[in-house]
């Protein structure tokens, strides 16, 4: 075996060999299908933070986006590393503690179980769960990022990588649950933050001379590669493209069932301080290293890559074969620890939102159905496992400019709907069930409307469509809520 590959597979079997002995040894806590969702909930804030922050960030922060960087320059960095960041930050400190603490009343594990307690309907409950599955899009764009690394430092065709990344990761996740997931969590995070110092270290020489002389560096590679507004760039046009819809897209983030539902592993208003600053100090690292696109740019002479290979072809080029194992091993760790929380979060929901949704309640709720239900968790996971493999290889071999737009036109969908049940929920009183739908059906109609209609010359961007959605969904609950008002002052007249 090569030298250059040999360190790879030394470290991968290493790290393989320590996810599955904490995925066996979780197992015996995995054993209820509340314990398998939102785990014991007597693991530290400090863990749980620092699972939220690798959940984050993810191979989309490690390998697909600073691939977007590489292309469109410094207008991406303050679109994705500081306009999406803050809104994230936001919407972490507003949301956390009122949604812990509305769902630990009612003891829910599941954000489509937290929407349908609160607003007294189970048509939303299985609504939200049937919506949910638009994050399979994110699950594809982390599968291929991961496999598109494996192929590089492990020497390994593509294909086999990527039977290996949805082979380890399903399997390890099937045995442990949410114990596992936060356990793993922590050490990958370990691992992603002293990566993303090497990564950042690694573009040392184009700052040397200062930020000027790091400007100067960019506008040499193309027009407009080093301005805030990048108007050859598909997704970077205006200061709207670059920061409204990028800040508001960072607020709804949080609503993704795998993120805003790690506050439910926590049991008092105290641990949730805790958690949310260790989150936000770790990720702010770890959004970083989206720069580092800037540096292959700089680095990687020759025609333009494909920017899904960019992170790939640059840790190659950068760096000796033992830190490559090394920071190989970091970017495998962000896009694991994502994938992780997915699975649990989208296994949960089948079994606790949807199937007790529709299946009669004198299955749903026997005895049994508790053992039962967490069976239907990993059936689900099993199922899902060939339907990731079949879309991750068609992004593979006809992706549309990069896996990205593909994972944000589905994810975002989600962000959107979602965004005005919980915002509503959380803050206000008088929002109604019928409200709900409504602003949600709204929603999904305006972004995949916009996105599948080409409407306005930003169509092709999800942020952009995204955000108009979800700013158009809050105005009609709001309208809504109005006009409510007025009838209920009208009848008391």
């Amino acid at each position: 075996m090569p030298a250059d590959t040999l360190y790879a597979w030394i470290t991968f079997t290493a790290y393989a060999l320590a996810i599955t002995g904490i995925a066996l040894w979780s197992r015996t806590r995995a054993r209820s299908m509340e314990s398998f969702s939102v785990g014991t909930r007597r693991v530290s804030p400090f863990f749980v933070g620092l699972s939220l922050a690798a959940n984050m960030t993810s191979a989309a922060t490690f390998v697909i986006n600073p691939g977007i960087m590489y292309l469109y320059g410094w207008s991406g960095v303050l679109g994705y590393a500081v306009a999406t960041p803050l809104g994230i930050y936001i919407g972490l400190v507003i949301f956390s503690k009122k949604f812990r603490s509305i769902g630990d009343q009612t003891r829910v594990i599941t954000v489509p179980q937290w929407i349908g307690d609160r607003f007294g309907s189970p048509a939303l409950k299985v609504y939200f769960a049937v919506l949910s599955l638009l994050q399979v899009s994110f699950l594809v764009l982390i599968v291929v990022g991961l496999s598109y690394v494996l192929h590089s430092t492990l020497g390994i065709s593509v294909l086999a990588a990527l039977l290996i990344v949805v082979g380890f990761t399903f399997t390890y996740i099937l045995l442990g649950g949410a114990s596992a997931h936060i356990m793993t969590n922590s050490l990958q995070a370990g691992v992603m933050i002293a990566v993303a110092v090497l990564l950042l270290l690694s573009g040392a020489e184009y700052v040397s001379d200062g930020i000027d002389g790091f400007f100067s560096r960019l506008e040499g590679v193309a027009p407009f590669y080093q301005t805030a507004i990048n108007p050859d760039s598909l997704l970077f046009r205006s200061w709207f493209e670059v920061f409204a819809a990028n800040f508001i897209i960072g607020i709804a983030i949080i609503l993704q069932p795998h993120i805003i539902s790690k506050a439910l592993y926590l049991r008092t208003e105290r641990d949730v301080n805790r958690y949310l600053v260790t989150a936000i100090v770790v990720s702010l690292l770890f959004f970083a290293v989206l720069i580092v696109g800037v540096f292959a740019r700089l680095a990687l002479d020759g025609e333009l890559l494909k920017p899904d290979t960019v992170m790939a072809t640059y840790i190659v080029h950068q760096f000796s074969p033992p830190l490559r194992a090394l920071i190989g091993l970091g970017i495998l760790s962000a896009g694991f620890s994502t994938l992780e929380g997915i699975l649990v979060a989208l296994s949960s929901i089948f079994s606790n939102d949807f199937l007790r949704g529709v299946l009669p309640a004198r299955i749903t709720e026997s005895e049994a159905w508790k053992q039962r239900s967490l069976r239907y968790a990993k059936i689900f996971l099993v199922a899902l496992a060939p339907v990731t493999l079949v879309l991750s290889w068609d992004q593979i071999i006809d992706p549309s400019l990069s896996v990205a737009l593909f994972a944000q036109n589905g994810v975002y969908g989600l962000f959107a709907a979602t965004f005005v049940p919980i915002l509503f929920g959380v803050f206000s009183q008088r929002a109604t069930a019928g409200m709900i739908w409504t602003s949600s059906l709204v929603a999904l109609i305006i972004h995949f409307g916009m996105y599948y209609g080409q409407i306005t010359m930003y169509y092709n961007n999800p942020a952009v469509t995204a955000a108009c959605a979800l700013l158009g969904s809050v105005i009609v609950m709001l309208l809504m809520q109005v006009c409510a008002g007025r009838n209920v002052r009208k009848e008391g007249t």
